[in-house]
């Protein structure tokens, strides 16, 4: 019987999949605390602060193990001694990013109770909006290497990490608001989803179009109204 014509999809489907079966056992093996046993954290920072720089400059389906030990400054097999693949150190430099990006979203947030709830309000929507603009490039360039993109989303969802912690910060001031009488009844989850989505879409918008920052704030500032008036302030 001849081969199918679609046999070499199905083959090319199945080395994928061994191929991320075995990324997703190395990530629980070192979650375990098994696998690589360097013991210098002034490689492992090395190596993270190599491909940091290598994804500055280009995809992160282009960078090798080689580059990353020569950009390092240290030779080929050192990776293997701190990280179980090369994904697991692409994984810890993208995390290592993401959380500065999101301790740069929480930097000088408003509390409840101060100020004007319009200037807060667009404090955070400027604040979550400048958060999707800075991680927008990594998600998308993750598109084309979907064991990575597992592995990332599953690193920055652990507990206290990933967008969930931007969402429950604006939620919280929500609530704490409504406490306060500041605002109306509403649904603090509904409010939240419209609040981060349109916020999204103007960074998106921008990261296309290289619209101007002074629009963009105007804009910030006509939905932050619109959402007001739902809410009750």
């Amino acid at each position: 019987m001849s081969p199918s014509p679609f046999d070499h999809l199905a083959s090319a489907h199945r080395r994928i999949a061994d191929a991320h079966k075995q990324a997703l056992n190395a990530h629980k093996a070192r979650a375990r605390g098994e696998g690589p046993t360097g013991s210098s954290p002034e490689i492992r920072e090395k190596l993270i602060d190599a491909v940091d720089r290598l994804l500055a400059e280009r995809q992160v389906s282009a960078i090798t193990s080689r580059d990353i030990a020569r950009e390092a400054g240290l030779s080929d097999g050192v990776l293997y001694n701190y990280f179980a693949t090369k994904n697991d150190l692409v994984v810890a430099a993208l995390v290592r990013r993401f959380d500065a990006q999101l301790t740069e979203f929480e930097r000088g947030l408003p509390e409840s109770g101060e100020g004007e709830v319009e200037e807060n309000l667009v404090a955070y929507a400027r604040a979550w909006r400048g958060l999707a603009t800075t991680t927008m490039p990594t998600v998308v360039g993750l598109m084309s290497e979907p064991d990575l993109m597992h592995l990332f989303l599953e690193e920055i969802h652990d507990e206290g990490r990933g967008m969930q912690r931007a969402f429950d910060r604006i939620a919280g001031y929500l609530t704490a608001e409504q406490g306060l009488g500041r605002l109306g009844d509403f649904d603090v989850e509904a409010a939240v989803t419209t609040f981060v989505g349109s916020m999204a879409a103007l960074a998106l918008q921008g990261t296309m179009t290289g619209r101007a920052e002074v629009e963009s704030g105007e804009r910030v500032r006509a939905i932050i109204r619109t959402l007001l008036r739902g809410m009750g302030a």
